[in-house]
């Protein structure tokens, strides 16, 4: 089973990008399909199966990698509660941004090179889920690097792309320098990589001296620095909106299902360390929910519909390390599964939009487009309202538990619990924003574009009705016990992942609170301030783009002006690394190359090669070939010779 969720996709890429005939569109789509399809169906059939077997963790040794020394690191696979989940998120949402992918792509001549990469890109997501160890976990975690450099530099033909494909794979390469020393060190310290060994040693272990977890608080940040660069965290956040210079249905991947949520799957595999390290487990929750709070403050005042979905994706993953820093790992995974329906739902969407302005994306060119486009509008609607947070919707249940954990967390959870309020509200503006933009007010189409506007066919729109669907239902697998909703077991999702955070009793003790479930009057309290926020940040939105005759299309009046240059520029953090990083080592560079590598490196080699030549010039002058001077050389000789004996 193992080996066709893996193979299925490889090999539908090996096909795809060297034996189906490029002209063929649609037998590059169906294989693309298929190969996700298969992979898809055999993790249903394996999910089952887990399940029916108690859901305990199997290993599947399948051979021996590396073998040197002490250092033994196998290809293995571990079926756990937390891979056998994400194998179902990651392959079901695969699936239908696959088949949603080949209405979309439907006039691109080099679809087989499209659906290459995507089935690449689905299998190496597997790959990381699925390793037992950080080795074989950084082969896939690179790997997702390599192919969102391949499928957002898609159409290279363009500058701006290809440039936008290079900084997401430079950025990563920061954060996984970092992945890749943390690696070295916990085999330093541990001996072994693999994560059943590593949870058996901390689970083993009473207690650590001082040395030990000093050394734990440094594994576990340089880990960190590794989610960082993929989870598009601060100070690595900038690559992900330079991402939507792909086609949509890459981006609908990249932040649904795969590439970002990689980070927060990495800790939360590695849960068993981060609880150790307190340190780092503070430095986590600040630095996800400045994130969450910078990213918002950006997508308020975007005016691309993909840019503001792209800054909303870094602010939610904020929301998912911000979970993992308060201990609160399950209300993490929970954020990413319903995350990943909603924010897919809400690209593909987004996709259909741009379908039918003739690939147009500038929101102020919008409005008015329910009446020609119902059936997006009402799927979009669904997301809209899921990532808000409205009550009843996927988002509410998530978002909120991770809030109230936050609140739980001991010292300064209350200005964590604040921060992500706030950042409540800002999403639910600048979602409804969005909303309102796009589909309500005045139409501000061109004549061309709106005389030709059409909804999108079948083959797009049946994907977004199950995402819909999914973004509805799928938040009651975390029902809170306040609620206690008749016939919905409460906590579903947390009692399932219990075993995968279950550590030894020192740890269990010092983290108590990260499952407390309690004083149901101030989390009925939050709950309800959470709802107000969002009707009020939808209320100013709706008010602001949808209700207003006359919607402010441009730059905020004054006192706001100076605060919307601010956030418009992106508080300036791409000319801030421009300035103070690309260019220091820019010029590092070149000095390096002029003074280094030209005058000694070059000089010593070229003086070499001189010195070489002339000393074989000057033994080549005895050996010209010319007889008579050959004579007088040995008459020389001879008569020097007689001379000495003599």
């Amino acid at each position: 089973m193992l080996g066709v969720i893996l193979l299925s996709p490889l090999l539908g890429a090996v096909l795809n990008g060297f034996v189906v005939p490029k002209a063929n569109k649609m037998l590059a789509h169906l294989l693309g399909v298929l190969a996700i399809g298969l992979s898809f169906g055999s993790a249903l059939l394996l999910f089952q199966q887990f399940l029916a077997g108690g859901g305990e963790p199997s290993i599947t040794y399948v051979f021996e990698w590396i073998q040197a020394g002490k250092l033994r690191v196998p290809v293995e696979f571990v079926v756990d509660r937390l891979s056998a989940l994400l194998l179902l998120v990651v392959t079901g949402i695969g699936m239908l941004i696959h088949i949603y992918a080949g209405g979309y792509m439907r006039e691109e001549k080099t679809t087989f090179r499209f659906f290459a990469y995507l089935n690449l890109f689905i299998f190496m997501m597997l790959l990381l889920i699925l390793a037992n160890n950080l080795l074989l976990m950084f082969v896939g975690w690179e790997g997702v690097g390599l192919c969102s450099y391949l499928l957002i530099g898609y159409w290279y033909s363009e500058g701006a792309n290809a440039d936008a494909g290079m900084k997401a794979f430079l950025t990563n390469r920061v954060g996984d320098f970092a992945f890749l020393i943390g690696i070295f060190m916990t085999y330093r310290l541990f001996g072994t990589l693999s994560f059943s060994e590593l949870r058996a040693v901390v689970s083993s272990s009473a207690s650590f001296d001082a040395y030990t977890l000093q050394q734990l608080t440094l594994i576990t940040i340089c880990f960190f620095g590794g989610a960082c660069g993929k989870s598009a965290q601060l100070p690595l956040s900038i690559w992900l909106p330079d991402a939507m210079a792909g086609p949509t249905p890459v981006s609908a991947l990249i932040h649904a299902a795969t590439m970002v949520t990689a980070g927060i799957y990495m800790m939360t595999r590695l849960n068993f360390l981060f609880y150790l390290a307190p340190f780092t487990m503070e430095v986590v929750a600040w630095v996800g929910a400045g994130t969450a709070l910078f990213a918002a403050t950006i997508a308020a005042v975007q005016w691309d519909i993909k840019r503001v979905l792209a800054y909303s994706t870094v602010s939610q993953l904020g929301y998912m390390v911000l979970a993992c820093g308060v201990g609160a790992f399950d209300a993490g995974v929970f954020h990413v599964l319903t995350h990943a329906c909603f924010k897919a739902l809400l690209f593909l969407g987004a996709g259909s939009v741009i379908v039918a302005m003739h690939h147009e994306q500038d929101m102020r060119k919008m409005g008015g487009l329910w009446r020609s486009l119902p059936i997006t509008h009402a799927l979009m609607l669904i997301g809209v309202l899921a990532i808000i947070g409205f009550p009843g919707l996927a988002g509410f249940f998530s978002k909120d538990e991770i809030l109230w954990r936050a609140y739980l967390y001991p010292g300064s959870g209350h200005y964590l619990w604040a921060v992500g309020a706030f950042t409540a509200l800002l999403t639910s503006f600048y979602m409804v924003r969005l909303l309102a933009l796009t589909f309500y007010g005045k139409s501000r189409l061109d004549h061309h574009t709106g005389k030709h506007l059409h909804e999108i066919s079948s083959i797009m729109w049946a994907p977004l009705i199950i995402l819909a669907l999914l973004s509805i239902g799928v938040g009651y697998l975390g029902v809170p016990g306040l609620l206690a909703i008749p016939g919905v077991k409460p906590h579903i999702l947390a009692d399932y992942l219990e075993p995968i955070f279950a550590v030894h009793q020192q740890v269990k003790e010092t983290w108590a609170f990260a499952g407390a479930h309690h004083e149901p009057f101030w989390e009925a309290l939050l709950m309800l301030v959470s709802v107000v926020l969002v009707f009020l940040g939808s209320s100013i939105a709706l008010f602001s783009y949808a209700r207003s005759s006359q919607p402010n299309l441009g730059p905020w009046p004054a006192p706001g002006a100076r605060l919307y240059h601010l956030l418009s520029n992106k508080y300036w953090l791409d000319e801030l690394y421009a300035r103070f990083i690309y260019s220091p080592l820019g010029d590092i560079g070149e000095f390096l190359w002029r003074i280094f590598d030209i005058k000694i490196i070059n000089g010593l080699l070229n003086g070499l090669g001189y010195t070489i030549l002339g000393i074989s010039g000057f033994a080549s002058f005895k050996m010209s070939g010319s007889v008579h001077r050959h004579a007088i050389f040995m008459i020389a000789g001879m008569l020097a010779l007689l001379y000495f004996l003599l």
